[in-house]
């Protein structure tokens, strides 16, 4: 789906998206997203911050943060819940695969539940790999396609119409498209089959110089 379309989805959804996911995200996410939260560190980059549901799990010791998405309407809500909970952030509209920062501008690099949405899983990455400074984190909290078949078979069913409806791909093995792309993956915890990982990862060493080339 191109980008225009998945834009257009999430400004007409902005509103009702929290409501929306809701009950669904806190019976399959569980404690996720606050473990997610525990892994944000020093200065920090959330990439599809969206309405900002990761916002009320950041812990206090963070030293800055800055949160981009594709869609203007999103980081509305994103800015009310900023507010609402006095946590100084800096928004802005931006896509996920050109991120207007230079080379290892921040400690920490997090996107969550976006990277099956995004139109290039893997240029994305290279991004969050190059605005990572040299020894700092990337943490990824995604849903994936199970290992277990039977989940798989029901994912692949119901991935055309999630991705009209979300630009959404539920059938994605992001986990080994960071593999792929030299991560080095530290930790990976899994809920309900495998579809949900939180991963932590190390960028790749040679991503400034790849980036140059």
């Amino acid at each position: 789906m191109e980008i225009r379309r998945v834009r257009a989805i999430y400004d007409a959804r902005a509103r009702s998206y929290d409501r929306t996911v809701g009950f669904g995200e806190r019976l399959l996410l569980g404690a996720f997203r606050r473990a997610f939260g525990a892994e944000l560190r020093g200065n920090i980059l959330e990439v599809a911050i969206g309405s900002g549901l990761n916002l009320p799990f950041y812990p206090p010791s963070v030293d800055r943060v800055v949160g981009i998405d594709l869609s203007r309407r999103m980081l509305v809500e994103a800015s009310s819940r900023a507010n609402h909970l006095r946590c100084p952030v800096v928004l802005a509209q931006m896509e996920a695969d050109r991120l207007a920062f230079p080379d290892g501008s921040f400690d920490t690099v997090a996107i969550s539940l976006a990277l099956c949405t995004v139109p290039d899983p893997a240029a994305t990455l290279r991004e969050m790999a190059r605005v990572c400074r040299p020894g700092g984190r990337v943490v990824l909290l995604e849903h994936v396609r199970s290992p277990v078949w039977p989940i798989a078979a029901l994912q692949r069913l119901l991935t055309p119409l999630q991705e009209r409806a979300l630009g959404c791909h539920l059938t994605r093995e992001t986990v080994e498209t960071v593999r792929n792309a030299g991560f080095a993956i530290e930790t990976d915890r899994q809920r309900v089959f495998g579809v949900f990982r939180l991963v932590v990862a190390r960028p790749p060493l040679d991503t400034r110089g790849a980036m140059q080339m």
